[in-house]
């Protein structure tokens, strides 16, 4: 067997490997950005091909999973703009003052499985932002250059988001 050849192996192996390994995270981070399986699972299919096809050396990245992570989460959103063929987000006026808010308490009565419920009851621009920023860990400035819209308007999306879902739990 030739060095091309083993190296390929190996290269397939590791694949393999970080596949099963994480597949169901990334899985989950398509889910909550596209509230459908089966548009999910073909997300995260995509990422790992783009994974893929993007590092011939994927045992030197550092954190796969952030760097994956971060693929998922734009090959979700990409996927929801084509779905949905119009923005998804809504535009906030520069001068609006969304920066000063207070974060609600999430009642302790409720369970994760009640907030991914009310999450997925949310127009789509909450619902990515929510996400994003309770599940995914990332702050406003990331979200934003994530989703290519103003910080302001990530805020804003958040706070109108976490509204419309406290509004769920205290009828």
């Amino acid at each position: 067997m030739n060095l091309k050849s083993n190296r390929h192996l190996q290269n397939q192996h590791l694949q393999r490997e970080l596949y099963n390994k994480h597949y169901k995270r990334l899985y989950h981070v398509c889910l909550r950005i596209l509230a459908d399986k089966f548009d999910a699972e073909l997300a995260m299919h995509d990422s790992f091909l783009k994974i893929f096809e993007l590092s011939d050396n994927l045992d030197k990245v550092r954190n796969f999973y952030a760097w994956s992570k971060m693929i998922a989460i734009n090959k979700a959103i990409d996927m929801l703009r084509k779905r949905k063929n119009k923005p998804v987000f809504e535009s906030i006026d520069d001068n609006a003052h969304y920066l000063d808010y207070q974060d609600e308490a999430i009642p302790s009565s409720v369970t994760v499985e009640q907030i991914k419920a009310s999450l997925n009851s949310l127009p789509d621009g909450y619902r990515i932002v929510l996400s994003l920023r309770l599940f995914e860990n990332l702050d406003f400035s990331e979200i934003a250059k994530i989703l290519n819209i103003k910080e302001v308007s990530v805020r804003s999306q958040y706070i109108r988001g976490r509204k419309k879902i406290l509004s769920l739990w205290t009828r």
